[in-house]
């Protein structure tokens, strides 16, 4: 499954957005809001397989890449 999130610097935290699954997070460094994003990502998913089984297996079949793009 191919993903792409969008990082961006707010004040002095980096926000984090998933644009797929309209899932976000934040960070004080640019490392830290992938790793919560990603983190964010995989509860969702897990929540979403509570809630739709069907729709879960046919999203977790694939392996989650990320494609980050920052913005200054």
């Amino acid at each position: 499954m191919e993903l792409t999130a969008i990082i961006k610097k707010e004040g002095s935290q980096y926000s984090s957005q998933c644009l797929e699954l309209e899932v976000a997070s934040c960070g004080s460094t640019i490392k830290e809001a992938k790793v919560n994003l990603r983190e964010a990502v995989e509860l969702y998913l897990e929540n979403l397989k509570e809630l739709d089984p069907v729709k879960n297996s046919v999203l977790r079949k694939r392996p989650m890449n990320c494609h980050f793009t920052i913005i200054p």
